[in-house]
Formats: C-alpha cells, structure tokens, sequence
C-alpha cells in the first residue's frame, strides 16, 4: 500500500511556514518602503496568500491520504495548486530579481566626491542596503517554494497514479429469483 500521506503533510506544512514568511516581509515591505513601486505590486503578499492555500490544502490531502488509504480529491486539488504555484512563485521571485538589479548600485550616487574607505557603504544610504537585503530575502526564499511546490506535485501525481485507488475486488454473484406465483389460465386456480 501506498503510504505518502503523511510526506504530503509535512510538504503542506512547510509550504504554510513558508508563505507566513513570504506574507511578513511582503507586509514589511510595503510598510517601510512604500513609495516604492516594486514593494507597491505586494507579489510577495499576493505569492505568500497562494502558497498558504496550498499549504493548507495539502495538509488536508495528507490527512484524507492517511485516514482513507487512498487519494481523494484533495490530492488532485493539490496537485492542481502545486503547478499553479510554481508559476505565481515564480512572479514574485521575478519581481524580487528586478527590484535587486534596479538597486544593486544604488549606492554609488552617494558617494560623490569622498572616498568609499572614510566612510562605509552601509553608513552612505542604510535605505538602499535595506531595500537591496528586502530583495534578497524574496530571491533566496521564492525559489525555496517553487522547489517544494514541485516536489509536492510529484507526490500527488504518484499518488493519483500508482497508489491503489480501488477498493479490494469482490466477486459478484447472481443468483436468480424465484418466480412470483402467477396464474396464466384463469380457470386454474
């Protein structure tokens, strides 16, 4: 017997804890920064919301696979959402790698006419190295999710393909029925 269940809880799990993280530097984001129009898209908010249901759609599906021994309809949806969440992660880590090359040398303005070594980068505009670092965590954490949800879906599809779906085989027996009573000619009774 097929026994994925309880890796579909887990994956449901971290997917979850995953797009809590995505929402609260999204959020973060667009508190500190919000004049800022790739903090102002909230594709971390928005990647975050899609992986929690996800998540939490999983958890569901694991639990159903654990409890029926066999996939249900859960496990189709997660599959479903897993796909589709690869390809919303993958917005929010483009957007993430656009907003890191825009302000990759967001520095250099600053520096004018003093020499980089009297005074340190991260002293010249902290705003900058704060919007670079915000960034990176969407780079670093984005493709964490795409990951796992890929890895998802190829559980769910080994669960809706291999995994034994029907039910043991029990033989059917006809048996015939005895025929009513019935009169055919009236004179007989």
């Amino acid at each position: 017997m097929c026994n994925i269940g309880h890796a579909m809880i887990g994956l449901g799990a971290t997917l979850v804890i995953l797009g809590v993280i995505s929402i609260c530097y999204g959020i973060y984001g667009l508190a500190t920064f919000p004049q800022n129009y790739f903090n102002r898209v909230g594709a971390p908010i928005w990647a975050g919301v899609f992986v929690i249901l996800t998540g939490a759609i999983g958890i569901v599906a694991g639990r159903k696979f654990v409890r029926e021994g066999t996939s249900t309809k859960f496990t189709a949806a997660f599959l479903t959402l897993s796909i589709i969440c690869i390809f919303v992660v993958m917005s929010q880590v483009g957007v993430s790698s656009w907003g890191l090359a825009t302000y990759a040398d967001c520095y250099l303005p600053y520096l004018g006419n003093f020499d980089s070594l009297d005074f340190g980068l991260s002293e010249l505009n902290s705003y900058c190295w704060t919007l670079i670092y915000f960034h990176r965590v969407g780079v670093v954490v984005g493709p964490m999710e795409m990951l796992l949800c890929l890895v998802s879906s190829i559980i769910c599809c080994t669960a809706c393909c291999t995994c034994d779906n029907q039910p043991d085989s029990s033989g059917m027996v006809m048996q015939p029925t005895n025929p009513p009573r019935t009169v055919n000619n009236p004179a007989v009774l």
